[in-house]
């Protein structure tokens, strides 16, 4: 009874150096892999002349239009309890109108991409190194997942 009592007391104190020890080997996150980032390419404008805008906004499920292209404000996929080809479908509606917009005159003024992180994992692995439990191997991973957002800004003169 008094072993097992021993045991039940030092086992927080053994845990809490194991956790010590293990929260050393994870590196703390630079800054730089939490910010977002913004590209841009644009194209030179003539000085004196007036444009109408059109946008076109892709995120991972819809396109968004605006002002209204031909009627329509939002193009998405059809609607089914599971559509594999939902992110082709999605592309297709988005070139097609693209495209649709070319055609018509409209000039591709500027590609905006914003990559935004959204969660962070760390997570360590023990390995015993040449099955020596005095002396584990720990590996470290990070991962970063992020979200992106794309929008095509088109103009045509006036």
């Amino acid at each position: 009874m008094k072993t097992w009592l021993l045991w039940a007391a030092l086992l927080p104190v053994r845990m809490a150096a194991a956790q010590s020890n293990h929260s050393s080997v994870i590196p703390p996150l630079p800054e730089s892999s939490l910010q977002s980032s913004v590209s841009t390419t644009t194209v030179s404008s003539t000085p004196g002349v007036r444009y109408q805008y059109q946008l076109v906004q892709l995120d991972p499920w819809q396109v968004w239009l605006a002002p209204a292209w031909r009627g329509q404000t939002r193009l998405e996929p059809a609607r089914k309890l599971f559509n594999p080809d939902s992110p082709g479908e999605l592309d297709r509606m988005l070139l097609k109108t693209m495209n649709e917009l070319a055609a018509d005159g409209w000039e591709l003024l500027e590609i905006r991409t914003e990559v935004r992180p959204t969660s962070a994992e760390q997570k360590v692995e023990r390995d015993l190194q040449f099955n020596d439990p005095q002396r584990p191997v720990y590996k470290s991973t990070t991962s970063i997942s992020t979200a992106s957002q794309t929008r095509y800004l088109f103009r045509k003169a006036l």
